[in-house]
């Protein structure tokens, strides 16, 4: 069972977080509708690096339709001179 009610989590919860490990995750649903996931740390946090990544795809493709200049060009607009 992937699925626990709000009341299974309190009176089984190590049952439920035992679940959670084992499977990566559960479910936990009020008034018939999902409503929160337990998840094993593991596997949220590669979840998380998993966004990251699909995030840094995003920017690169963004920024690859923006115009560039050259490393000269960029030196000759800085300011700042040591």
């Amino acid at each position: 069972m992937n699925t626990y009610s709000v009341t299974e989590l309190r009176q089984k919860t190590s049952a439920v977080i035992k679940a959670a490990l084992e499977k990566g995750y559960v479910h936990i649903i009020q008034n018939s509708k999902a409503k929160v996931a337990v998840v094993d740390s593991d596997y949220l946090t590669t979840l998380q690096e998993a966004y990251e990544d699909y995030l840094d795809h995003q920017v690169i493709k963004n920024r690859r339709d923006e115009p560039t200049i050259t490393l000269e060009e960029y030196l000759k607009k800085d300011t700042i001179k040591p």
